[in-house]
């Protein structure tokens, strides 16, 4: 959760981020003195919202930020990237104004198609949540969560506070003019450029602390229920220790994600009396289960394969029935894809279950039809390939799959 300028692939955005690595820099062990005095804290009342959030002074270390933050905005606005779902940007904006409070009129929130773990808040009120968080979250509760620490950034101002104190380096006005000017010129040419520049826009610890606490008072205050925040950062935490065996974009990835703070939101959790229990699950299924296929499309698209098998591999243990036959094909993909070791027999094996589960797509057929091919399963390739053909006769491989099953001989 650090503050870091993020690119959005199609255009600059400035953000302070909850990414799924970013921690405090400088992180330490935790001890038991500072997790208690954490989640002590964390059920405070949140602090007042500032005053007003119109246009600051023209000259004011706001205008500046807010003129850089205008440009970014507005450039997001027209990015290919902005998901346009009419009915998930309002389920996901209902959850923001709510975690948000009084600040809910200054907020604009936009998801964007990138799939990877993050979510941001600008100084503006711009809040951005990338798909790939959807994708990772289970529920309403650790939606509410993630927005609810970012609403907290915007709240206490620390993206004002890190801008004047960025203004005391040297190399200020350069990322000032990556920001402000580097919106139009192709996201993917500037990630080299805004590499750089990251890693000068970090959240202090006390700062993620306030941010925590905010969101977490705001979370319980609404009724969700607090071991959402643990729950979630206990999957990126496992998540973050497969990096090392894919390649991992360092612009997305300034720090590792930290135990420490995944004990404070146990502890903090574990201290509330009669806690809350609405997750929300339900809710959050129906807003986001459409873009599932689509969601899994892209998280095997990036090619990081031991990330994408871990997420999918827990998304396939908390899944509803309905759903286990489509996720045990994508799991048996991502095997296929990666394709190191006995990876091949995996996904081979993946695939034989997931034509037995409802849900299933129909490449699940297609795949086992290949398989028991290759095998030397003449019969049990034919019936395979038929049923994937039958399910999807306008597939776009339909007639490869045909003269497959033309070359098996006694082809309806």
């Amino acid at each position: 959760m650090s503050c870091v300028r993020r690119l959005s692939l199609a255009g600059i955005v400035l953000a302070c981020s909850m990414g799924l690595h970013a921690t405090p820099a400088q992180s330490t062990p935790s001890t038991a003195g500072s997790t208690g005095s954490t989640a002590a804290t964390m059920q405070t009342t949140p602090a007042p919202p500032p005053a007003s959030s119109a246009q600051p002074a023209p000259g004011s270390d706001e205008a500046e930020l807010w003129y850089a933050m205008e440009r970014a905005e507005t450039e997001l606005k027209r990015s290919p990237l902005l998901v346009r779902d009419p009915a998930l940007n309002a389920y996901v904006r209902d959850v923001a104004c709510k975690v948000a409070g009084d600040q809910c009129p200054n907020i604009r929130v936009y998801i964007m198609d990138v799939p990877q773990f993050n979510a941001s808040m600008a100084p503006n009120g711009m809040l951005v949540l990338w798909s790939g968080a959807l994708l990772r979250m289970r529920d309403e509760a650790e939606l509410a969560f993630v927005l609810g620490h970012e609403t907290g950034h915007f709240t206490a101002r620390h993206s004002l506070q890190q801008w004047r104190k960025l203004k005391t380096a040297s190399a200020w006005m350069s990322v000032f003019q990556i920001v402000a000017y580097g919106a139009g010129a192709g996201g993917v040419a500037q990630l080299g450029t805004l590499a750089g520049a990251a890693a000068l826009f970090k959240y202090s610890r006390d700062m993620e602390r306030e941010a925590d606490r905010l969101g977490f008072a705001s979370v319980v205050a609404h009724g969700w229920a607090p071991q959402a925040g643990a729950d979630l950062w206990a999957r990126m935490w496992r998540e973050e220790q497969t990096r090392k065996y894919d390649r991992p974009l360092q612009i997305f990835s300034t720090h590792p994600a930290s135990q420490e703070r995944l004990d404070d939101i146990k502890a903090a959790a574990a201290t509330i009396a009669n806690p809350p229990t609405d997750f929300g699950r339900e809710r959050y299924r129906a807003a986001v289960h459409p873009l599932l296929v689509k969601l899994l499309d892209e998280e095997l698209a990036q090619r990081r394969y031991a990330g994408s098998i871990l997420v999918i591999s827990e998304l396939l243990e908390d899944a509803p029935a309905e759903d286990k036959g489509l996720l045990t094909f994508y799991l048996g993909e991502a095997y296929r894809r990666r394709g190191l070791g006995d990876d091949e027999n995996k996904a081979t094996d993946f695939y034989a279950q997931a034509i037995t589960m409802p849900g299933t797509p129909p490449a699940a057929w297609r795949e086992v039809g290949l398989a028991r091919r290759t095998a030397g399963d003449v019969a049990g390739a034919r019936s395979a390939l038929q049923h994937y053909l039958d399910a999807a006769p306008a597939a776009d491989d339909a007639a490869f799959i045909r003269r497959d099953l033309d070359s098996l001989g006694d082809t309806p």
